[in-house]
């Protein structure tokens, strides 16, 4: 795959995003990134931007030649047989259930249907990589600053949400704060050597910073502070400019000095007294019901445990805890070899950056967010192409 020239000047940025853009396929991608923040109906059901997957399938897929890089293969592979088994555990509940109903949490159906959208998802993004190269990369990277800036933007003329917790246009606090966290993680990524470039990287990461604020979600600030303070660690003068930057923010006050005041409400306030950690986010319900850790109980038929768990018939509030219960053991072990895939080519430096993310999914559900899996596929890609860029580095080193 050659290398392309990043564009450095903004007139030659924009006439690289203009012709990028006259691609269809990219010209649909772009649209699918810019409207994954933008909920119209109920959660659980497709969004406007959703519905973009259909185009975006056959234009990603038609001209692909059915392989895929070293890097991205095996991750592919086990993501693959991760989701069939998500498939083979809900269908055979709902079978074996009699459980045919589509909508809800106490129905079957439909949860395998988010599993396989990201799938499809992870495998455009690696696919576009294959095909387009860092010209993709550093498409995906402004598309993502351009979508945090967005909903900044908007959170200063519209509050949605409630007194402490700001929505965006996302139905929950949670889903604006993981957006915020996913997007930040790809950005603290690409900040080297994919044409981000430290400025615009610090932008989009101090925006995410603030939309997690938005959403006070702890989770989601705890892990956007640690990627700023990783991207700002190797300079110093970063540190103080941006201090900078923040101190005169908080001191002109408003929505910044709202969202800060907010937050710190929130994490000094207790919402479920009566509840421990692992009750309020649905933990017991895994110790209460062992007959269910070799396989997995299904992630629907929630009414079951009703009688079994602190929250009752609502599902676990945790990705981790969710495919445990709901996947089984089997169910982690294909999940965990498919992080180890995505992962064991990198060193610790970009491996450290889907902490904060991989963290977040421990307290809060976040596998059915597509952001998660934009983050996994362009982690991938990220460190494939600054693996080759140092590959055609030392090739010119040697005499």
């Amino acid at each position: 795959m050659a290398q392309v020239k990043i564009p450095r000047t903004v007139t030659a940025m924009m006439r690289e995003i203009v012709r990028l853009l006259q691609d269809p396929a990219l010209f649909v991608w772009a649209l699918f990134v810019l409207a994954i923040p933008f909920y119209v109906l109920g959660s659980g059901l497709p969004q406007p931007g959703d519905v973009l997957i259909l185009p975006l399938v056959p234009l990603a897929l038609l001209r692909w030649n059915g392989h895929l890089d070293r890097s991205a293969r095996g991750p592919f592979k086990s993501l693959i047989a991760f989701t069939c088994w998500v498939m083979v555990v809900d269908w055979g509940w709902a079978l074996l259930l009699g459980n045919f109903g589509l909508i809800g949490p106490d129905t079957f159906l439909i949860w395998p249907l988010y599993y396989i959208f990201n799938t499809l998802v992870f495998l455009i993004v690696c696919v576009f990589y294959q095909r387009y190269g860092m010209r993709f990369l550093w498409l995906t990277m402004h598309l993502l600053l351009v979508s945090v800036v967005m909903q900044a933007v908007a959170s200063f003329v519209v509050h949605r949400g409630s007194e402490l917790r700001g929505i965006g246009f996302f139905n929950n606090p949670n889903q604006l704060g993981f957006f915020a966290l996913c997007n930040a993680s790809v950005m603290a990524l690409g900040r080297r050597g994919i044409g981000l470039g430290a400025l615009k990287a610090g932008v989009g990461i101090t925006t995410c910073v603030y939309l997690a604020l938005v959403s006070a979600s702890r989770a989601a600030v705890i892990g956007c502070a640690i990627l700023f303070a990783l991207t700002m660690i190797s300079n110093p003068r970063r540190i103080i400019v941006a201090a900078i930057v923040i101190l005169g923010l908080v001191a002109i006050g408003g929505p910044i000095s709202n969202a800060i005041d907010n937050t710190q409400q929130r994490l000094t306030t207790e919402r479920y007294a009566q509840w421990n950690f692992f009750e309020e986010r649905g933990y017991d319900r895994i110790l209460n019901n062992k007959e269910y850790w070799l396989l997995g109980a299904g992630e629907g038929g929630t009414s079951r445990f009703k009688e079994t768990t602190a929250i009752g018939a609502t599902e676990v509030h945790s990705s981790a805890g969710t495919i445990f219960f709901s996947y089984g053991v089997v169910g982690v072990g294909l999940f965990a070899a498919f992080l180890w895939r995505v992962t064991e080519r990198t060193g610790f430096r970009a491996t450290v950056m889907l902490i904060p993310a991989l963290s977040y999914t421990v307290a809060h559900q976040g596998l059915r967010s597509s952001s998660l899996w934009i983050l996994f596929a362009t982690f991938i890609c990220i460190c494939h192409a600054q693996r080759a860029a140092a590959r055609a580095a030392r090739a010119v080193e040697r005499p």
